[in-house]
């Protein structure tokens, strides 16, 4: 069966199978515990985990399929239950973004500006969507877009600060799993022969492998520098004591 003879089969997109309504339930709620877990980091590293650019694209993405929901099941609720939490995600980076400036100025002293403009950019990148394909489809590309943005960005930022500010296993692990559950979520509603599927093409193919290729190699670094910061740890440790030890003598 063609693509198009599929999207002609009369459906309703809102009767579907109870699993993906759990899938998509997780994916809602791995991704309100990734900003959790992003809040309460920032304030005890007093940094940010979510680069600038990445946290434009996704808070514009928020406000705009919260003002222009899709017509799918569930998503718009979670966009709604994930917008105030992205909110203080912002208010975290704005006050403790300029530790992690210290070396550019500019850069420091003009977060604000930045993150501003970039939002704006994103917002109307994700209108110019909605106008050309419709709220549903619009997500759906902007989400792709989002993510392919965000696990991009992460893996730079955590290479060039080579230490595990502002992140965790546990902030890695509920973004990974809140995204990878997408993969089977779609692939059960497409079997639904849902017309809102947009992914199954290779454009779709390829974001959804650069997904897990990106946020696995985070993975594996976070891992390794974790690692590495243990180890100068201990041997710090180490050193304190002996220097103690022989100040006692």
């Amino acid at each position: 069966m063609s693509e198009t003879e599929r999207l002609q089969i009369p459906h309703d997109a809102h009767e579907q199978p109870l699993v993906i309504t759990i899938l998509a339930i997780g994916v809602c709620v791995g991704w309100l515990a990734n900003y959790l877990g992003m809040i309460r980091k920032s304030f005890q590293d007093r940094s940010y985990g979510m680069p600038l650019i990445a946290l434009s694209c996704n808070i514009a993405f928020e406000v705009v399929f919260v003002l222009y929901p899709p017509d799918i099941p569930l998503w718009p609720s979670s966009f709604a239950l994930w917008l105030p939490l992205d909110v203080v995600v912002v208010y975290a980076t704005m006050r403790f973004g300029p530790n992690e400036w210290g070396h550019a100025p500019l850069v420091q002293r003009n977060l604000p500006w930045i993150f501003g403009v970039s939002l704006a950019g994103w917002m109307t990148a994700h209108l110019a969507l909605i106008a050309q394909f419709g709220p549903t489809h619009a997500a759906a590309w902007a989400a792709l877009v989002c993510q392919l943005l965000l696990s991009a960005a992460n893996l730079c930022q955590l290479m060039v600060r080579g230490s595990s500010r502002g992140t965790s296993p546990f902030i890695w692990f509920t973004r990974f799993m809140g995204t990878a559950i997408v993969l089977p979520h779609e692939i059960l509603r497409y079997k639904n022969k849902d017309p809102t599927v947009v992914w199954n093409n290779p454009l779709g193919w390829w974001s959804g492998a650069a997904f897990y290729v990106l946020d696995i190699s985070y993975g594996i670094l976070l891992w390794k520098i974790l690692r590495s910061e243990r180890t100068v740890a201990v041997k710090s440790g180490e050193g304190k004591a002996r220097l103690g030890s022989s100040k006692a003598e």
